[in-house]
């Protein structure tokens, strides 16, 4: 009587440990709080590291004759470049965690984007030009990554991929400028962002 009730607990624990595994292994770690000094921070194991904003060295506009042969069909591309093939900030694996720190007033405005990566560079198209109908700036939505943005306190942001980040180049935008505004009127100017690469294996 007393070893078949044992064997009634031994077995109602395993079923337990068995029911629990899968909800232990997609269970989110826990994050250490946000710093409290002001800036951007991105998360390197357990430690959060301070990051200085990269902005890009210019734009470029590409495919601007097959727009013009095309008599507006194709596209010219608006794409700014940013220099340096990776940038100094490397994930050690492919999840992502940032903290910003004063440096925004608002989270709804914050984007990430994944560059395209050249040999000695790195670009991002923010606008296309038709012809006929003008300017469209935009970020493609193909180099969008899907994020969420935490409120943690005043001007306290947490920023998390809401999945593992494919290998490559990124950047962090809390605001993007009106570059179609900025073409029109024909002034110079520089985007700016958090960037950080992954290419952890």
């Amino acid at each position: 009587m007393v070893q078949s009730l044992h064997m009634k607990i031994t077995a109602l624990a395993v079923f337990a440990v068995v029911l629990c595994a899968p909800l232990s292994l997609f269970a989110q770690p826990v994050l250490p709080d946000c710093p409290v000094a002001s800036g951007a921070y991105y998360l390197q194991g357990t430690t959060w590291v301070g990051m200085d904003p990269s902005h890009s060295t210019g734009f470029k506009t590409t495919n601007v004759a097959g727009a013009a042969f095309s008599y507006g069909a194709a596209k010219a591309r608006v794409k700014a470049q940013f220099r340096e093939a990776r940038s100094p900030y490397q994930l050690p694996d492919s999840s992502f965690a940032m903290c910003l720190v004063g440096t925004v007033d608002t989270g709804r405005d914050i984007t990430l984007a994944r560059f395209q990566e050249e040999k000695d560079r790195r670009e991002l198209s923010m606008a296309s030009y038709r012809m006929w109908t003008g300017i469209n700036a935009q970020l493609d939505p193909k180099v969008l990554i899907p994020i969420t943005v935490e409120k943690k306190g005043e001007k306290i942001y947490l920023v998390t991929s809401k999945e593992p980040l494919p290998l490559g180049e990124f950047i962090l935008f809390t605001i993007i400028p009106d570059v179609a505004a900025m073409a029109k009127a024909n002034q110079a100017s520089s985007l700016g962002g958090y960037d950080f690469g992954n290419h952890a294996k």
